[in-house]
C-alpha cells in the first residue's frame, strides 16, 4: 500500500530555508577535481640548458659491411664518420595571479588565497609544459622564441595514405597529413621496426584516451576479435568475476612498448619515445620557479615560470603514427 503525500507546512510555519540565522556549513578545504597527471614530463630526465639555443651532437655508425681484406693489407684509410648537431630552443612558459591585499587579510577556507593560487598555477604550468612537449611545434629563436615538440624529431612511424609526408626527424618541419585510417596492431609494429632498425628501442607509448580505449579494443578476444585470448579470471559463485578489458603493455617483436594515455597530448597520434634518448633541457633558475612582482596598488601579483627546452639526443630512437581515426 502507497503512504500518502504529506502536505506542506502550515502557513507562517519558520523553516530553515527562510531562516537567516542558519550558520553556513562550508567545508575548510577546496576540492581539486582536476589531478596533475603529466607522463611525458615525467619519464623526462632532467639536463641543464647553458644557452637559449642548446646544441648537441647525434652520432650514428656507418652500416656493417662484409668486405674480405687481402693478407698483408695495405691500409684505407675509412672516411670519418661525423657526428650530426642538432639544436632546439628554449621557451618560456608562464602562468600568473594577483590577489587583492584585502582578501589576503580576511579569513578565508583553507589555504591563505595567493599561497593557494600560486600553487594551482605551478600544476597547470606543468600541464602547460606537458602539452608543449608533446606537440608538433616548430622551432623559432625570434621572441616570443617556441621549442620543437617531440613529433617534429620522429622521422620514423608512418602517415595516412596519400600526401602524408613524414618529418625530417631535427625538429625543422612536421609531418603533412595523410588520409585518416583505424589504427591497427601491424601499423605499430611497422612503426617500432623502423626505430629498432636504426638501433632505437622504444618503450613508452603516449596517446589520447581514445586511442587507448581503441588499443583495448583491439586486443580483446571472442569471436569477432581474436587477437588474443579474452582474459577473464573465473571463480566460483558466490565469489565474483573480475574481467580485464584493459591493456598495460603492448609486447612487439621488438619489445614492450608501456601504454600511457595522457589527458595533453594532442589526438589522432601514437607517441612511441626512448625516455633514455630525450630530455628536459631547462636553463639555470628556471626550472618551475616562482616570482613575485612589483606592486601597482593594494595587491599582491606572482606567478610560476618555465624556461627550457626539448633536448632529443637521437632522434631515431622515437617513433610516431599519425593520422589516426581515434
Amino acid at each position: 500500500m502507497a503512504l500518502p503525500a504529506m502536505s506542506a507546512a502550515p502557513a507562517n510555519t519558520y523553516i530553515e530555508t527562510t531562516a537567516p540565522n542558519v550558520r553556513e556549513d562550508l567545508a575548510d578545504v577546496i576540492y581539486l577535481i582536476e589531478k596533475d597527471s603529466t607522463p611525458l614530463v615525467t619519464a623526462l630526465g632532467r639536463k641543464g640548458a647553458n644557452q637559449v639555443l642548446t646544441e648537441w651532437l647525434f652520432q650514428k655508425l656507418n652500416p656493417a659491411a662484409n668486405v674480405p681484406q687481402p693478407e698483408g693489407f695495405t691500409a684505407a684509410i675509412s672516411a670519418a664518420k661525423k657526428p650530426s648537431r642538432l639544436n632546439n630552443v628554449c621557451q618560456i612558459l608562464a602562468r600568473t595571479v594577483g590577489v587583492s591585499d584585502t582578501l589576503r587579510s580576511v579569513d578565508q577556507v583553507g589555504e591563505e588565497e595567493y599561497t593557494r593560487q600560486l600553487m594551482l598555477r605551478g600544476l597547470e604550468l606543468r600541464r602547460d609544459v606537458e602539452l608543449t612537449l608533446s606537440g608538433e611545434t616548430i622551432k623559432a629563436i625570434a621572441d616570443p622564441r617556441q621549442l620543437s615538440g617531440i613529433q617534429t624529431w620522429c622521422n620514423n612511424g608512418s602517415v595516412g595514405a596519400g600526401a602524408g609526408v613524414l618529418p625530417l626527424g631535427d625538429g625543422t618541419n612536421g609531418h603533412t597529413p595523410g588520409t585518416p585510417r583505424d589504427l591497427t596492431l601491424n601499423i605499430i609494429e611497422d612503426a617500432v621496426e623502423q626505430a629498432w632498425l636504426d638501433g632505437g628501442s622504444p618503450s613508452m607509448g603516449i596517446m589520447s584516451s581514445s586511442i587507448k580505449r581503441w588499443f583495448s579494443l583491439m586486443a580483446q578476444g571472442g569471436a569477432n576479435n581474436p587477437v588474443v585470448q579474452q582474459q577473464v579470471l573465473q571463480a566460483t559463485q558466490p565469489n565474483p568475476i573480475t574481467i580485464n578489458g584493459a591493456v598495460a603493455v603492448f609486447a612487439t617483436d621488438f619489445g614492450p612498448i608501456n601504454l600511457t594515455p595522457d589527458r595533453y597530448v594532442p589526438g589522432h597520434v601514437l607517441i612511441m619515445i626512448s625516455p633514455d634518448y630525450a630530455e628536459l633541457a631547462v636553463l639555470p633558475g628556471r626550472d618551475m620557479i616562482e616570482e613575485s612582482y612589483a606592486k601597482t596598488g593594494d595587491n599582491t601579483q606572482g606567478g610560476i615560470v618555465w624556461e627550457g627546452t626539448l633536448r632529443v639526443t637521437a632522434p631515431e630512437a622515437h617513433c610516431c603514427v599519425w593520422d589516426l581515426n581515434q
